[in-house]
């Protein structure tokens, strides 16, 4: 292949010529053997389709027709708007769809070359998407090896945050591989840069503090923008992607699109009155006119876009288009937030997509969509007319890029209206001057607002948003964020580096959930909702795991305010504002207690002054803030669980059934649950237990199989993959608490922290990400797994140590050490580090041969441990079986909190004493890579009271080494830490965790 068959590519997976200037750039960056770091084209041009190039250019590289770092295995694309995230999540899709369909030409070699990459075969995924999400589990490990081609999409906060070590909702042991995944090996573009300057300016100041290994930071960070006023300049080696206006003139559709006709109008209004003005504007578009015209580009649909700079203002408009005296016959009318649960979105997205979206057939149908700035950036809407607020400049040329954007409408309407704010939320000044820029600019006829035209505008300074007061980025500050577990007591904040010091709105993630609340009397004998006790609820939460698509992100200071049953304030749809002011929030009479998830975790009881940046907190579907449409804290309408409904369209079927599913599936009652409950509870005989178990299970099935038409956002669909998944194969499985507690809570069924929360759970269908490049061997063992990579927890121990089956030690290390070489081999890593990583994973279990580990992994038997014919590294334990497990740790007599990797890298140590010739290798790596495979020991593993003594033996293949007990805890461990993260960069020492840690947890979920 060569760079001028991209137009090949482009034209089998879109079906269409790319335009000049992207032919262009795929040239430029192969002569130039660099990529740009700006691209710069007007609106309706495709800039995501730098998706296309970047995997393109992948294939070149791994082709050898272009250099050979060229080419990125991870495609970041960076936006700061939730909707936008989804919509190029689509598009990445399309692409890696068209590469696991092809049978021949340019895509079918571009698919061959990306599976090349990790050794896989025709068949397998060449490229996986994925769209990274903030504070939930949205994939904990949202991409399972170092070694895969993907696209990822995700905003400022999720991909920042991970990528400087401080993930969001991201546990400390987690966070290593993140910023690997992200800070290495990767391509960011970050769209419309002008809206995320901290963040850019962020990593550039750490990419040059970072630069000892070719493992480290990303080479390549791309500015794309479609009003970009700043040039590279203060790197001599930086260099703008080229675009030739005439060119584009000459190509019909490009020039189409450039030349659309725009008439932007500016009319003034106030505070009081702009709601009204808006929506009469709005009735002025839509109305039949008393001539029709006839031409041909005259447009025969009527969707008018109308957006407001914040979520308060869009619903009064949306109130005043939908209620009253000003309601819209005959009109359809949709709200869009970003601010909203992606499950509550989808379907009205969808929606936004038939009426508004470019392409659509046109017809005589009237839609009016009232949004707010997530329609800004790169969403791709084409409404034939638009009425919006005020903003500041640059925002108004992206709102302009959703009309007419195709250029077939042959007068597109443009209103901008003027409230008058003295104090104007969100655009401050720069909304002012806009506005007097735009009473003198647009005469009464209408201003040409084309993107053509808007290249030639004379604009007057200080109408763009301004630059965020930006914090200096020191490399002390990425040292401290490196040490991720245990992380230093005065750890840098990391908001203000994504978002500047002015500007710095960490978010908050919230999901609601059933089943958390009881109602106690207050002391005037009014009923008062209580959160139940943490250790009692926190298990109901975990018996359906948290999923992003169930969340909202929310800045701090609101979810704080709402939570106080504070004032609402005017909350705007971009990440870099709060609408708080001076003010952090008006406080109100009451601060109800939520569920906030730990470092470690598990569920704490918070109050709304404790709530942290970043945390993901779950609250009771009683508290309200949430209707149909997203945010909006002044409701006290019970919120929809949707749980089950994300876990399902994550193909892991599930139904809890400690309280009735019905409201939760938008279904009838299931009658009688309440009663097999406590029967079940409360059976003492394992047979009577067994007995009412299978009542249970059979009720909960006859129920499911007798309903087929559900609430929003359920679909009958939803509900018949849900029945066959749990009608026909399915398992029931006790989720436990941490502890019992004696007393009980008044008037919750099962009451008392011990209470076990039963949960019917379907087969997940098999993930093809399970088997990914694996080769012959123990390594490919997987193809007969039916367990998920996605489901083994390998933070904690259960998911490190206890499968559906028992493994032995010796089948685990060799199977683990095969794959760490795959990756390491595909990833192109030198010799000498390649043989450390796969000692590493050869060897980073040996601790577990500790006696009192082996009889932990045989139930608690320290006889059955030493009459094994081997060592274990799986018990075969359930994960899921709490309690067995706790029985097993207190019959084992292992201190609380002891680690094996502590172990273990005291084995490898005293194997590497014993050596006749020194280890040819980093031995300080191999030891460190040993000690952080489950993501502490980053600097120190944690403290352990071990009362036990003697000598651990271990003879194991090559290893024979004796290490005393109990082992202690080394604080030159830091020094080490910090010469590994000079000698290899932060990023590349993180990266080589990454593969061991990877085809630990990979061959793991295999069950092996």
């Amino acid at each position: 292949m060569k760079a001028t068959d991209f137009a090949k590519f482009m034209r089998e997976v879109h079906g269409h010529d790319p335009f000049p200037w992207q032919s262009a750039v795929v040239e430029e960056v192969v002569e130039r053997g660099s990529w740009p770091a700006l691209v710069d084209v007007p609106t309706g041009l495709g800039k995501t389709s730098m998706l296309d190039v970047a995997v393109f250019l992948l294939a070149l590289s791994a082709g050898g027709e272009a250099p050979a770092d060229l080419g990125r295995r991870r495609i970041f694309l960076v936006v700061d708007r939730r909707i936008v995230v989804d919509q190029a999540e689509a598009h990445g899709k399309h692409i890696a769809e068209k590469l696991d369909s092809a049978t021949e030409g340019t895509v079918f070699e571009v698919a061959r070359r990306l599976r090349g990459l990790f050794g896989a075969s025709q068949g397998e995924a060449a490229l996986r998407v994925v769209k990274m999400r903030g504070g939930a589990t949205w994939d904990a490990a949202w991409l399972p090896r170092p070694d895969l081609p993907a696209i990822i999409t995700g905003t400022v906060d999720q991909v920042g945050s991970r990528l400087f070590f401080r993930g969001y909702g991201v546990t400390r042991e987690r966070r290593p591989i993140d910023a690997a995944l992200v800070g290495s090996d990767s391509v960011i573009m970050i769209d419309e840069a002008h809206l995320a300057q901290a963040f850019t300016t962020s990593l550039a100041s750490a990419r040059l503090a970072d630069r000892t290994s070719g493992l480290g930071l990303p080479s390549s960070v791309i500015h794309l923008s479609a009003t970009s006023a700043e040039r590279p300049g203060e790197n001599l080696d930086a260099w703008e992607a080229s675009f030739d206006e005439d060119a584009h003139l000459r190509n019909k559709t490009a020039a189409q699109r450039l030349t659309a006709h725009k008439s932007l109008t500016f009319a003034d209004s106030t505070e009081k009155k702009i709601v009204k003005e808006m929506a009469a504007r709005v009735r002025d578009l839509v109305k039949e006119p008393e001539e029709p015209d006839d031409s041909p580009n005259e447009s025969k649909d009527k969707r008018v876009l109308v957006v407001c700079n914040t979520v308060a203002r869009a619903r009064e408009v949306y109130e005043a288009l939908t209620a009253g005296r000003t309601r819209l016959d005959g009109v359809e009318v949709l709200l869009l937030m970003g601010r909203s649960r992606p499950l509550d979105r989808e379907r009205i997205a969808e929606r936004v997509m038939e009426l508004f979206g470019a392409g659509r057939e046109a017809d005589d149908h009237k839609a009016v969509l009232v949004a707010t700035q997530t329609i800004e950036v790169g969403i791709d809407l084409d409404a034939t007319d638009m009425v919006t607020e005020t903003a500041s400049w640059d925002a108004l040329v992206q709102r302009f890029g959703r009309v007419n954007r195709r250029g077939a409408y042959g007068a597109a309407k443009i209103t901008v209206v003027e409230d008058g704010a003295k104090k104007p939320p969100v655009y401050g000044a720069t909304k002012v001057a806009t506005a007097d820029f735009l009473r003198k600019a647009a005469p009464q006829d209408g201003l040409d607002v084309s993107p053509l035209a808007l290249r030639h505008l004379e604009v007057p300074e200080g109408l763009n948003a301004p630059r965020p007061l930006l914090p200096l980025l020191l490399p002390a500050h990425l040292d401290a964020w490196a040490r991720t577990n245990p992380a230093p007591v005065n750890d840098p904040p990391i908001d203000p580096y994504l978002h500047g010091i002015d500007k710095s709105t960490p978010p908050v993630t919230i999901a609601w959930r059933a089943g958390l609340v009881i109602k106690d009397s207050d002391e005037d004998g009014t009923d008062a909702l209580k959160l139940l006790p943490a250790d009692h609820a926190g298990p109901v939460v975990d018996a359906v795991s948290l999923r992003s698509e169930e969340c909202v992100e929310v800045s701090l200071m609101a979810a704080r305010a709402w939570l106080q049953q504070g004032k609402p304030e005017n909350l705007a749809d971009i990440d870099d504002d709060d609408g708080f002011d001076d003010i952090p929030f008006k406080g109100g009479d009451s601060d109800r207690q939520v569920l906030r998830r730990s470092d470690e975790g598990d569920w704490q009881e918070a109050r709304a002054i404790e709530l942290r940046p970043g945390d993901t907190i779950v609250v009771p579907c009683e508290y309200g803030g949430l209707d149909r449409f997203g945010w909006n804290p002044s409701s006290k309408e019970p919120v929809k669980d949707v749980s089950e409904l994300a876990s399902l369209r994550r193909g892991q079927p599930i139904l809890r059934l400690d309280s009735d599913p019905g409201p939760r599936l938008g279904l009838p009652p299931l009658g009688g649950l309440r009663e097999l409950v406590a029967d079940w509870r409360n059976a003492e005989e394992p047979e009577d237990r067994d007995a009412f178990q299978g009542a249970l299970v059979e009720a909960a099935r006859t129920w499911l199989g007798s309903q087929d038409d559900p609430d929003d956002p359920w679909t009958r669909e939803d509900i018949a993959l849900l029945r066959e998944a749990l009608v026909s194969n399915a398992a029931f499985v006790a989720t436990g608490v941490g502890r019992r507690s004696h007393g009980t809570i008044r008037g919750h069924a099962g009451s008392g922290s011990g209470t076990s929360v039963p949960v019917l759970r379907g087969a997940a269908p098999a993930d093809d990400w399970r088997s990914v490049g694996a080769g012959k061997g123990r390594a490919s063992s997987s193809a007969s797994s039916t367990a998920s990579w996605r489901a083994v927890d390998e933070e904690g121990s259960e998911g490190s140590s206890s499968l559906n089956r028992r493994v032995t030690l010796a089948a685990h290390l060799a199977a683990v050490g095969e794959r760490a070489e795959q990756i390491a081999t595909n990833l192109g890593l030198p010799e000498e580090l390649r043989r450390v990583v796969v000692d590493a994973a050869r060897w980073h279990d040996l601790g577990k041969a500790e006696p009192r580990f082996q009889a932990m992994l045989f139930d608690g038997s320290r006889v059955a441990a030493e009459l094994a014919r081997e060592p274990l590294a799986k018990s075969g334990m359930p994960p899921g079986d709490r309690g067995r497990r706790r029985r097993a740790l207190r019959l084992s007599g292992l201190p609380r909190g002891a680690r094996h990797e502590a172990w273990s890298e005291a084995i490898v140590t005293a194997h590497l004493e014993a050596l006749a010739e020194p280890y040819p290798g980093d031995a300080e790596l191999l030891r460190h890579l040993v000690a952080s495979h489950h993501g502490r020991g980053r600097p120190f593993l944690p403290p352990v009271d071990d009362r036990g003594h003697g000598v651990l033996h271990v003879a194991f293949a090559e290893v024979n080494a004796e290490v005393p007990l109990p082992v202690k805890l080394h604080l030159t461990d830091a020094d080490r830490f910090s010469r590994l993260n000079d000698r290899y960069g932060r990023w590349g020492l993180a990266l080589l965790e990454a593969v061991v840690r990877c085809a630990d947890m990979t061959i793991s979920s295999e069950g092996s």
